[in-house]
């Protein structure tokens, strides 16, 4: 290269040109024009000028080779290595399950590769598990030629409860020991998730109603999928709207059931006093977000696609059972037997009816049975029954306990207990006693006389009656009067 040089209007103009040429020769052609004195100056320029390039050119070269010294790991590694995903078990896997995972980690460079480690770093939704490594030493990867260029790696992780369906990456990582913290290879691999969500109806708090009182209606709503059930909406219906809430709707709204969880719904319900006993039918709707994996890259970014899925399904439930007694003394006779009065006031018929004394301290039992069979008593009637009773001691209330025992509306067989104070009175025999029994007797002796009165009074009526018989009998034989009486006399 050679420099040509010109002056013009007192300034020097420097032309490179392609070619090679003596500086003496250049020298000469400028004294011819410039002078000696400007060449000099000339000369200087160049140097500066050829010390300043040097030196921008050496100070890229330092940087250069900085920064390949601290790459020349990175891109050592990174060159004919190659992580893949062998198999997942599950496949897909589901909330909640655990998971295993088997990485191939292959060389197919012309180098060996020694003191490799392979390390993954779980993320939402995989999670570490107790006990599980998440680093491995997998040490030296051989060339392309040799048998020891591939190795695989085993890893389980656990899926986090609630996740929805989708494909989810997990980190990889590769670098020698002693570079933990440069990673000279890094891979995503893709992990296919399965999320099913359904619910169920696990129970209902009560199995029966009793008309006309007010029950707390329980339900319970569980998780049995694998998903978080989100905005689930509860309702319920009766036939006919024989069982109606009251303080609220039928509807009630649910935020969030988690994978496995249960959550009640209460509600304040009430039947008509007068509803027939019998089985009847809730129909019950369960409605929330049945988040599908269906998403789509737009210019917004990810769009998730929500669907409402419906659960139906029915219950029945019996109005009826049980109901209530009251018990009332009514007198006692003088023979000492106590009768009482057994009313049905609850909303219930009571069927096969049956009251009892049983044993206890202050009342005993001294003629009969302790038991006395009513048979069936609808709601609002009342019976009476007796019985021959002793108490402890008199002159004072003591309490005595009755069994009641009947067939309910649902057909099972209850037994009721009452206590009520009854007032013990002396068993002896009063005056007032001793004039009845002497009434009594005079009765028995009239009933007697008149019984006799009647067999006299048909005996002759029917003597009368074949007197008259035999009259007419000889008339037609033709016997006179006189004959007739003499055949009576005879007779």
């Amino acid at each position: 290269m050679w420099l040509k040089f010109q002056e013009k209007c007192g300034k020097i103009h420097i032309r490179f040109q392609d070619g090679l040429q003596d500086i003496s020769l250049l020298e000469k052609k400028y004294n011819k024009n410039c002078g000696i004195k400007k060449l000099r100056n000339l000369k200087m320029s160049l140097k500066q000028f050829t010390v300043f390039t040097c030196l921008i050119l050496f100070s890229l070269f330092l940087c250069s080779a900085s920064a390949l010294a601290a790459s020349n790991l990175n891109v050592g590694l990174d060159k004919g290595l190659n992580i893949s995903l062998l198999n997942q078990d599950p496949d897909p896997v589901k909330p909640g399950e655990i998971l295993e995972v088997r990485l191939a980690i292959e060389n197919t460079g012309y180098e060996d590769i020694e003191n490799c480690v392979l390390e993954i770093k779980p993320e939402y939704p995989f999670r570490a598990l107790t006990g599980e490594k998440l680093v491995q030493n997998i040490g030296t990867l051989g060339k392309r030629s040799e048998d020891d260029r591939r190795k695989v790696v085993k890893f389980k992780l656990g899926i986090e409860n609630d996740v929805n369906a989708g494909k989810y990456p997990l980190k990889a990582y590769l670098y020698t020991t002693g570079n933990e913290n440069k990673a000279t290879l890094s891979r995503e691999i893709t992990i296919d998730l399965d999320s099913e969500s359904n619910a169920e109806i696990e129970y209902i708090s009560v199995e029966k109603l009793v008309p006309g009182e007010k029950t707390n209606l329980i339900f319970g709503i569980k998780n049995v999928g694998n998903s978080p059930l989100r905005n689930a909406m509860f309702s319920w219906e009766c036939t006919n709207d024989v069982i109606l809430p009251v303080g609220s709707s039928n509807v009630k709204n649910i935020n969030l059931i988690d994978v496995g969880n249960t959550t009640n719904v209460s509600f304040e319900v009430l039947t008509n006093v007068n509803t027939k006993p019998g089985l009847y039918k809730l129909d019950m709707l369960l409605t929330y977000n049945d988040i599908e994996e269906l998403k789509t890259i737009t210019e917004a970014g990810t769009v998730e696609n929500q669907k409402r899925k419906e659960i139906k399904s029915k219950a029945g439930i019996y109005i009826g059972g049980t109901t209530d007694f009251d018990i009332a003394f009514m007198e006692k006779s003088p023979t000492g037997a106590y009768t009482f009065s057994l009313s049905n006031i609850g909303n219930n018929g009571a069927n096969s009816v049956k009251i009892s004394v049983p044993l206890q301290e202050n009342w005993t039992v001294t003629d009969g049975s302790n038991s006395v069979i009513l048979g069936n008593l609808q709601k609002g009637d009342y019976t009476i029954a007796d019985f021959s009773l002793e108490p402890k001691s008199t002159g004072e209330d003591l309490p005595i306990r009755f069994e009641i025992s009947y067939t309910s509306s649902d057909g099972l067989r209850q037994v009721e207990e009452k206590i009520m104070p009854l007032y013990a009175s002396s068993s002896a025999t009063p005056e007032g006693s001793q004039l009845s029994d002497e009434n009594n007797g005079s009765g028995l002796f009239s009933s007697t006389l008149l019984f006799l009165i009647l067999i006299v009074g048909a005996g002759i009526f029917v003597y009368k009656l074949r007197q008259k018989k035999m009259k007419e009998k000889n008339a037609e034989k033709g016997f006179n009067e006189d004959q007739i009486e003499e055949r009576e006399k005879e007779e």
